[in-house]
């Protein structure tokens, strides 16, 4: 069936199953013209919203709906990860073509309900839309008709005593960074050159990094309790551009060093293969960490004091963090393998570059 059989009513009936919640601070959920929740006292309300576009940030031919569903909540949670906050309610909103199945959209709100829930938070509400056709013809694997577009606002709450931001790094903080970088733009890039046809073993997790990554809530949430991070910011459009945007708030410099850069082993024995059988200029790992974007792992700053101290707490964790660098008075530089200090190009993703 398709969703112009279903109609605008019967696809808010199916979501309105799909996202029936028992929050007993949700006063008035789906079906209404709002939404209504009860604040928990002493915390402050959090919101971000993102957006992801067919075309822009995903394609059907590599994307299946429901990982496309679990991302779509993902890449909010980390935001709210990033403020050391803890995600609560979700809105989504989507435009979508009439001619698309409506087992395409079981698939995808499948994906939204899962994702929420392994992260406790309760999606109240939204809006659906139809969308105008495009003029280009699909390719392999994707729905014929028009452009997929999806936006979720996310609430969540902190409070104010753990809340960090952008803006709290001091000269002489030191820099880490969660896990590992570079890993999703190396998988978007076998996806968009056909090479997840056949992609298996160590790679797959390359390719699993972009499609569907990981929020670090636990960690972020660890880091502002313990009062340890001076400043957050989650690495969504590659290390170069997220560490200037931190700066940036925080009026401050930094200096990163290229041979701390945490690179796993599947980044290193693809960018390493790549160069054995290519003899083009090809993107290196570091290229792939600087500049990818989509690692959504969380940068952050801690006084040198505290470094030890960190340390020492961090090893019940699961993920690793890295140092990576330290913030200085001004210049945002990048310290190479023979010591060598040289500006850090301004790269990464950017939604208007021609």
């Amino acid at each position: 069936m398709k969703l112009s059989q279903l109609g605008e009513f019967g696809l808010i009936e199916n979501a309105k199953d799909t996202f029936k919640s028992l929050n007993k601070n949700i006063v008035v959920g789906i079906g209404d013209d709002c939404a209504a929740i009860k604040p928990r006292k002493g915390f402050l309300l959090i919101a971000t919203t993102d957006a992801l576009i067919e075309g822009i940030h995903f394609k059907f031919y590599y994307t299946k709906p429901y990982q496309l569903g679990i991302k779509s909540i993902y890449v909010n949670l980390s935001d709210i990860a990033a403020m050391g906050g803890i995600p609560r309610y979700a809105l989504l909103s989507i435009a979508v073509p009439p001619s698309f199945s409506v087992k395409f959209m079981d698939e995808f709100l499948k994906g939204v309900k899962e994702g929420a829930q392994k992260y406790k938070v309760s999606v109240i509400g939204g809006n659906i839309s139809s969308s105008p056709p495009t003029l280009l013809p699909p390719q392999v694997g994707e729905e014929k008709g028009g452009v997929f577009f999806i936006n979720i606002t996310l609430l969540g709450e902190i409070e104010k005593k753990y809340m960090v931001l952008r803006r709290g790094a001091k000269i002489g903080d030191k820099i880490f960074v969660t896990g590992w970088l570079g890993d999703s733009a190396a998988g978007m890039k076998m996806l968009k050159s056909g090479q997840w046809s056949v992609v298996s073993g160590q790679r797959r997790k390359l390719v699993n990094r972009h499609l569907v990554p990981i929020p670090r809530l636990a960690e972020g949430r660890f880091l502002a309790v313990k009062g340890l991070a001076t400043s957050m910011i989650d690495i969504s459009d590659g290390l170069a551009s997220d560490i200037r945007r931190l700066c940036e708030e925080s009026g401050v410099g930094a200096n990163i060093s290229i041979k701390n850069i945490p690179i796993s082993k599947e980044l290193k024995d693809f960018t390493s293969s790549q160069l054995k059988t290519h003899n083009s200029k090809l993107i290196t790992s570091i290229d792939f960490a600087l500049y990818g974007g989509e690692d959504y792992e969380i940068l952050f700053t801690v006084r040198p004091e505290n470094v030890a101290k960190l340390m020492g707490l961090w090893k019940g964790m699961k993920i690793p963090i890295t140092m990576i660098g330290e913030i200085t008075k001004k210049g945002i530089n990048i310290i190479n393998k023979n010591g060598k200090t040289a500006p850090l190009q301004r790269e990464g993703y950017n939604h208007f570059s021609l």
